[in-house]
């Protein structure tokens, strides 16, 4: 399989076991608007909590979650960070400065 390939499918794993740890302790996110929060709304926060820092509109209130957004979704969002990072580098930089 291709690098690029590899690194896509590297790159959604992460946010899937994200995924999977919000889903899975759901009760200890809330919405600023007091609604119940749904996977729509889980989906949502993984992906803002993966690329940036957040909105703080959805936020973990329970010591648990706070814990799983520190020690599972925060190196997640770095790792990420540096698959994106890694594949500008060798598939756009590097090409370029060869040439």
């Amino acid at each position: 399989m291709a690098p690029l390939s590899w690194r896509a499918l590297l790159a959604l794993a992460l946010i899937g076991i994200a995924l999977a740890v919000h889903w899975f302790d759901r009760d200890g996110l809330r919405q600023n608007s007091g609604e119940p929060v749904t996977f729509a709304d889980i989906l949502y926060f993984t992906m803002i909590t993966v690329t940036t820092v957040g909105y703080g509109d959805i936020v973990p209130v329970t010591q648990q979650a706070r814990m799983l957004d520190t020690f599972v979704a925060t190196p997640i969002r770095l790792f990420v960070w540096l698959i994106f990072l890694g594949t500008a580098y060798n598939f756009l930089l590097k090409r370029v400065w060869e040439k």
